[in-house]
């Protein structure tokens, strides 16, 4: 499936886990194709239905940027395969550690896959909470 810039940014946008409290971080946000030929994106897809997908920011620092799995496809490990296909281009790419700045509910997950919290990021105008900074290292 090519990389559809509306079509990721509508699953972004579709998760229920930005709903009510969370909304304002994804209130006017798109994914551009200019992104998208900056950072590497990963999809993952059945039948040509796009299920989920990551982006890895490599500049200014290597960062875990987007991480989203569909509503309907949640809970069946799709989220940690894409974990760890972005671990393991970060490790064919050479990066030593990877940022992840989490949406507060995904914390646990990120440390189940083996990320450790290194501090809190505090709230801004757009993100009105505090969100755990974490580090992976691939």
């Amino acid at each position: 499936m090519p990389l559809d810039a509306a079509a990721l940014t509508a699953l972004m946008h579709a998760a229920s886990a930005y709903r009510g409290h969370y909304a304002s971080i994804l209130e006017g946000y798109a994914i551009t194709p200019e992104q998208i030929a900056a950072d590497l994106f990963h999809v993952a897809e059945k039948e040509g239905v796009l299920l989920g997908f990551y982006s890895l920011t490599l500049v200014p620092e290597p960062e875990l940027d987007l991480l989203f799995v569909s509503d309907h496809a949640q809970g069946a490990g799709l989220g940690a395969a894409l974990f760890r296909h972005m671990a393991g281009e970060a490790k064919r790419l050479g990066v030593a550690a990877v940022k992840i700045i989490s949406h507060p509910p995904s914390a646990g997950f990120y440390e189940t896959m083996g990320a450790t919290v290194i501090g809190t990021k505090p709230p801004t105008p757009k993100a009105r909470w505090a969100r755990p900074i974490l580090c992976f290292r691939p």
